[in-house]
C-alpha cells in the first residue's frame, strides 16, 4: 500500500496511511513521511503494530536518536527508546506528582544541540483523558506584531533542564545534572529545511531572556508565552492504542494533559540535532 497523507483540519497535523511495522520502509515512502512532517509539523500513524526495533529504526531515519537523560527509563530492547509511564505500578512508572511532559516544552531545548523531532507511541491508555497538546511555533512567530518581531530579532534566552515543570520531571542525579549545564539559544530561530522563522521559547525550560533586565525578561516571556498558546495555534491530539505521533520539535512545543488517574504508557524516540547551530555570542 502506498503512503497516503491526509491533512487534519486545524493549525497543524496530518494522518499518515500505509505504514506497516512488519515491513521495511522504502526510501520513497520515507521521503513522503518526512515531507509530511515538514509540511504539517505533526504526523499521526494509527493502528501500528508494536515493534520496538522497527520504531527505533524508523525514528533513526530522521537523524541520530538521542538517549534521554533519564537513563533509568531506557527500553530494554534499545536504549535509544525510552519508556514514559504513569500510574502503572511498575518500576518503569514515573513517581513524579505530575505525568512526564505535563508542561509546555520543546524537547532538549536545554541542550546545546536541541532535538529535531520526537516520536511517541502508545502502548497503554487510560479510558479517558491523557491527550497531548502541541502548538505551531511558525504561526506563533508569524502572528506577532511587527514591533515585537523587531524587538526580539537578536535576543537570546537561557534554557535549563526542569526549570518550570511543576513537578513533572524527576530530580537529576549529580552526574546527570553536571552533563546538562544551562544553554543559550536565539529567541527567533530559522528552520534549517523550510527556512521559515520560528518563535523558539517554551515555559518549561526557558529561564530568562538575556541582555535585558530581569523585569523586562519576565514581562516579555509572559507576553510571548501567552501569545504562543492561543487556541488558534494549537492542536489537541487524542490517542488511540498503538498510535504513533511525530512532531517537528524545531517548529513546535507540546505538553501532556494531566487529567487521568489510570495507567498510561508511551514509548518515545528523540531525534537529535542534524544542523550545525550558530551559537550566539556568549552562548554555551
Amino acid at each position: 500500500m502506498a503512503i497516503k497523507i491526509e491533512p487534519l483540519d486545524g493549525p497543524m497535523g496530518a494522518i499518515v496511511h500505509g505504514l506497516d511495522s512488519t515491513k521495511p520502509l522504502s526510501d520513497e515512502d520515507f521521503a513522503a513521511v518526512e515531507q509530511a512532517m515538514l509540511n504539517h509539523i505533526a504526523i499521526v500513524v494509527p493502528e501500528l503494530e508494536e515493534n520496538v526495533p522497527w520504531l527505533r529504526d524508523f525514528g533513526a531515519r530522521f537523524g541520530p536518536l538521542v538517549p534521554h537523560v533519564l537513563d533509568q527509563y531506557h527500553h530494554p530492547e534499545g536504549f535509544e527508546v525510552s519508556i514514559v509511564a504513569h500510574n502503572t505500578g511498575t518500576p518503569e512508572s514515573r513517581d513524579t506528582p505530575k505525568p512526564a511532559g505535563a508542561f509546555w516544552h520543546s524537547d532538549l531545548s536545554y541542550e546545546n544541540n536541541p532535538s529535531d523531532a520526537i516520536f511517541l507511541y502508545s502502548t497503554q491508555l487510560p479510558s479517558k483523558g491523557g491527550d497531548t497538546l502541541a502548538a505551531n511555533m511558525y504561526l506563533a512567530y508569524d502572528g506577532l506584531p511587527e514591533n515585537t518581531k523587531n524587538r526580539i530579532e537578536n535576543l537570546t534566552a537561557t534554557h535549563r533542564w526542569g526549570w518550570n515543570t511543576g513537578g513533572a520531571t524527576p530530580k537529576l542525579t549529580q552526574q546527570q545534572q553536571e552533563a546538562h549545564p544551562d544553554v543559550v539559544h536565539p529567541i527567533v530561530r530559522r528552520h534549517p529545511v523550510t527556512g521559515r522563522k520560528i518563535l523558539y521559547v517554551n515555559p518549561g525550560f526557558v529561564m530568562r531572556i538575556n541582555d535585558v533586565s530581569d523585569q523586562e525578561s519576565e514581562e516579555l516571556l509572559e507576553e510571548l508565552f501567552e501569545h504562543a498558546l492561543r487556541p488558534g495555534y494549537r492542536y489537541r491530539h487524542k490517542w488511540g492504542l498503538n498510535m504513533l505521533l511525530g512532531l517537528d520539535n524545531r517548529a513546535s512545543m507540546h505538553a501532556a494533559v494531566d487529567d487521568y488517574s489510570e495507567p498510561r504508557r508511551m514509548l518515545r524516540m528523540i531525534v537529535g540535532c542534524t544542523e550545525k547551530l550558530d551559537k550566539p555570542p556568549g552562548g554555551s
